[in-house]
């Protein structure tokens, strides 16, 4: 399939299922990256390209999840065409979420699992203050204390002058969006850094989405483990997709 929305690095097409992997705010498909070589044979990854990064640089970054989950939408037909399960971590968890739960909704085949890493759930309180708005300087310093963008990035000011309408839409999303309470048919595991400032109650909250019992993973860091524990996490991914398809 040719198409700028899905990033597809190793093509399977005798995998089992497929993997659609959403980034965090700001984030693009070269996150997943380092996943190919951990991936279990029997899976695809298919890297989720939103507009405003990479091979998409040129176009608008959406800044309201309605447009996010439309043009998913508009391709539902090749996501659902074969067994499939989401992975989102921070604002992907919540993209992933409100996907499924409007393919829920219409009735079409849902994902056999779905991961949320590194995020409230999504029809919790917001306990941050929203920062997409800021002053240009406040949001710098705002991005500085996250630790999501390298340091030689947010002070290369030639960089950012193209990065801070992306990271401002991002964070419009993901600071404005609450979602409705649909309790999934499919199962969620949730993934979670021990020191990220995410509480029990907006985790454990996670449980008024599926109808199934929510399994939670911790790992020793902050919000961005993702990056620390890639090789911990695609294991723990191949075994709950196997298991699953078994």
């Amino acid at each position: 399939m040719t198409n700028k929305l899905f990033f597809i690095p190793e093509k399977k097409p005798n995998a089992r299922v497929r993997l659609f992997c959403f980034p965090y705010a700001g984030g693009s498909p070269s996150l997943f990256l380092p996943w190919t070589k951990l991936i279990n044979s029997d899976i695809e990854l298919v890297l989720i390209q939103l507009p405003g990064r990479g091979s998409r640089m040129g176009e608008p970054a959406a800044d309201n999840m309605l447009d996010v989950i439309n043009e998913l939408l508009s391709h539902s037909e090749f996501i659902t065409s074969k067994p499939y399960a989401f992975f989102g971590h921070s604002l992907g968890s919540r993209v992933a979420y409100e996907l499924t739960s409007n393919f829920q909704r219409s009735g079409k085949p849902m994902p056999i699992k779905l991961f949320a890493s590194a995020s409230r759930a999504p029809h919790t309180k917001n306990n941050k203050a929203s920062i997409y708005d800021l002053p240009y300087n406040e949001f710098i310093a705002e991005l500085k204390s996250l630790n999501g963008t390298p340091t030689e990035v947010l002070e290369n000011e030639e960089l950012m002058a193209l990065l801070a309408p992306l990271l401002r839409a991002d964070f419009k999303i993901a600071d404005t969006y609450y979602a409705e309470v649909i309790p999934l048919s499919s199962p969620i595991r949730v993934l979670n850094g021990k020191h990220d400032q995410i509480s029990a109650q907006q985790l454990n909250a996670w449980q008024d989405l599926s109808q199934h019992p929510v399994d939670v993973s911790e790992f020793d860091g902050g919000h961005f483990f993702i990056h620390q524990y890639s090789a911990k996490m695609v294991k723990l991914i191949n075994q709950d997709l196997l298991q699953q398809l078994n």
